[in-house]
């Protein structure tokens, strides 16, 4: 009889385990599925951050696949536009144009060059203009194709005269962006002076936010020891790519540098394609995914998160995609992270190889996922409303509603310090200096903290002074009568010694 059992053991173990994986796929997922969370300063030194879990602010929605769309499939994905009509998708020769329930309006596989029908190669960067004209990458003819709103071909732009290669290397465009008066911004392959400025007319007009060469001491001596051949031998010293890049509606170019371990992975370039990207100056640290990595591991991911995509949205939040480690990250117009999230896998919500993200309308954001051959769609839920809601409201410069949504962000979340100096601004603006110093302090910004401290400091004088004041001239009169009545009691006791 025991030995019966026993054999049965075995197979009770897996047909509890089909019931428990059946029942696992019949599941919803929900935010608190999803890996999310925010980091936590427990001290004045900027290593001295650590992730604490933190519900998450999207939910996922759904997962868009091929014959959703009406194409053969989507397994050559690179890339996703989302413009206030439609949305582009790219997957191989293909551009797929949707509205935004990805109802498809239109396809494009072909284009008509002098009368010639050509078949798409493959695809990579999109761009709609606000006029509704399309601009797409075509990297392996070396071009960038332009449509016109009712999406048939309005030119071709090749490789622009200035941009030096050598001949045995093509010019390769992989993302574009456009701005509010016709300039065109592309990341190329093999262009590492920068990204390239074509002006409206397809002409070139400069490289733009030029990636410096950065080396280490260790790095520069070695160099040094090296003879020329051993030199010629050694990898070539060239800046990193731009691996892509978005434009704000006051057309700031915000764009990702390739590789993993730049110390700017993430640019803001203004007009002169200098890199104005705001950064916490309490803490020192510039935007660049995790904060803490695993730096050993076998068969864990190692080094800094490596961002290959970037989108903002109406009020300077921007998200980064990290393909490491299949995550999000989300900052606000002052480079403070607002949250973390994002998972690889297989299950619904989770990513396999994101290669694209995108925010779309006020509440959604949308990745697409290569690995999954789908574009996952995310919702805004009440806690990322109430986050999205408070940046919104410091962007417009309104505090108060802005504090009031920092402190529903808390009732979720005690942990997220930046809410602390949300609320804090707030009170500071208010002239509430002491209670905004505690919540700087809960929040762990030494800057702001020392400012409310010095205005703290600066009422209390102002409001006591009247006391202060009066307690002087209080403590002045006595020592001034005790040394009348000192100088009066000498005299008389010396008057008495006379007599």
């Amino acid at each position: 009889m025991k030995t019966s059992c026993r054999n049965l053991m075995p197979i009770l173990k897996i047909v509890l385990s089909v019931l428990m994986f059946c029942i696992m796929l019949n599941q919803d997922v929900f935010a608190s599925d999803i890996t999310s969370y925010t980091y936590y300063r427990s001290g004045s030194d900027k290593n001295d951050y650590y992730p604490v879990p933190a519900p998450c602010p999207y939910n996922y929605v759904r997962s868009v696949y091929a014959k959703d769309l009406g194409v053969d499939s989507l397994f050559e994905l690179t890339g996703i536009f989302v413009s206030d009509e439609y949305v582009y998708i790219s997957s191989g020769g293909t551009i797929i144009i949707t509205d935004h329930d990805f109802r498809t309006k239109h396809v494009i596989t072909e284009i008509s060059v002098n009368g010639e029908k050509q078949a798409l190669t493959k695809i990579n960067g999109l761009w709609a203009t606000k006029e509704g004209e399309l601009y797409a990458c075509e990297p392996g003819k070396g071009r960038i194709l332009h449509f016109n709103s009712d999406w048939t071909l309005k030119r071709i732009l090749g490789k622009p005269e200035g941009i030096l290669l050598s001949s045995d290397i093509s010019y390769e465009p992989l993302k574009v962006a456009v701005d509010s008066v016709g300039r065109i911004y592309a990341a190329a392959n093999n262009v590492y002076e920068g990204l390239i400025e074509i002006n409206p007319d397809g002409t070139f007009s400069r490289y733009f936010g030029v990636v410096h060469v950065k080396f280490t001491a260790a790095q520069l001596f070695w160099r040094s020891l090296q003879t020329e051949i051993q030199r010629a031998k050694s990898a070539t010293w060239l800046p990193v790519n731009f691996s892509n890049l978005t434009i704000d509606k006051d057309d700031f170019v915000y764009a990702t540098v390739a590789g993993s371990g730049e110390s700017e992975p993430i640019r803001k370039l203004n007009a002169k394609g200098t890199n104005i990207l705001r950064y916490p100056v309490s803490t020192g640290i510039k935007p660049h995914g995790d904060l803490y990595v695993n730096k050993f591991g076998a068969v864990i991911k190692t080094g800094e998160s490596t961002l290959t995509a970037i989108d903002v949205n109406k009020y300077g939040i921007y998200v980064v995609l990290d393909t490491k480690r299949n995550r999000i990250f989300a900052y606000d117009d002052d480079g403070y992270m607002l949250y973390a999230f994002g998972d690889a896998g297989i299950t619904e919500g989770r990513f396999q190889t994101p290669v694209d993200i995108r925010f779309m309308d006020d509440d959604k954001l949308i990745i697409a996922d290569r690995g999954n051959m789908s574009i996952e769609v995310y919702k805004l839920n009440d806690y990322g409303s109430s986050i999205h809601k408070a940046v919104m409201y410091q962007y417009d410069s309104d505090y108060r509603m802005a504090a009031e949504e920092w402190r529903k962000v808390l009732d979720y979340n005690p942990s997220f310090q930046y809410a602390y100096v949300g609320v804090g601004k707030a009170l500071y603006r208010d002239g509430d200096y002491k209670s905004a110093q505690e919540y700087f302090k809960k929040g762990q910004d030494i800057d702001y903290y020392s400012e409310a401290f010095r205005k703290n400091r600066h009422e209390f004088f102002r409001d006591k002074f009247s006391i202060f004041f009066a307690a002087v001239v209080v403590i002045l009169l006595i020592a001034s009568s005790w040394k009348i009545y000192c100088k009066i009691k000498l005299y008389r006791s010396k008057g008495a010694a006379i007599k």
